[in-house]
């Protein structure tokens, strides 16, 4: 495999990884887990943020190369806007649904606070910007977030969307099954038990005031 393909470079506010936008993603997965790996003593003395640039990403993409910087390194990855940004909308048709089609907008800007496995009991994510959780979110944990909320796995904790009032942010899981769920300062608290279950995430965002659930379907 070719040398070269990411790179680190320390800046005096950040950390930042580039990434090739030539070489293929699952190439360059293997060469940035090697890379870290050899890096690991030095990048865990790291104490500002870590952006990754150089490619464009896919939210998939993104998540999985943010991911991998966790899991070796224990840091967060965080995301710039303007061009340098290497989190993209993605390129398929939006929902014609006009409240759909704002539902993310935003969702890419500022900081976002990635936590790789399951949340227990007791647990507590708070970060001012959006929040990803790569696992399940236990009954008695807790996510907030000033931004959006995005668990790959199933809430049955309480979720805080848009603590600081905002009222555009979303709540996305693969199923949503929390004991309170609060967007904004509006609560609710979704059925206990549905009647059936389509493969497909959960969103809940806020109109008219009301917080609404139903399935996300980004082709529709």
């Amino acid at each position: 495999m070719e040398s070269g393909k990411v790179n680190f470079k320390g800046m005096k506010d950040a950390l930042i990884i580039m990434l090739d936008e030539e070489q293929d993603f699952d190439e360059l997965m293997q060469e940035l887990a090697k890379k870290l790996e050899a890096s690991v003593k030095f990048l865990k003395g790291v104490n500002y943020p870590v952006r990754v640039k150089g490619r464009e990403l896919s939210n998939e993409q993104f998540v999985l190369v943010a991911a991998k910087i966790k899991e070796i390194t224990g840091l967060d990855v965080s995301i710039e806007d303007g061009k340098s940004s290497t989190l993209t909308k993605e390129k398929t048709k939006k929902p014609e649904n006009t409240q759909l089609k704002s539902m993310f907008y935003g969702i890419d800007e500022g900081m976002t606070k990635f936590h790789r496995g399951t949340l227990r009991s007791g647990q507590l994510v708070k970060f001012h910007g959006n929040v990803v959780i790569i696992g399940d979110a236990n009954p008695g944990s807790e996510i907030v977030a000033s931004g959006n909320i995005v668990v790959l796995g199933t809430v049955r904790g309480i979720l805080h969307a848009g603590a600081t009032g905002n009222k555009n942010a979303v709540a996305v899981a693969f199923n949503l099954y929390p004991t309170q769920l609060r967007i904004a300062d509006i609560i609710t608290r979704p059925p206990e038990e549905k009647f059936s279950k389509a493969q497909l995430p959960e969103i809940a965002y806020i109109k008219d005031d009301n917080i609404y659930i139903e399935y996300y379907l980004p082709n529709k």
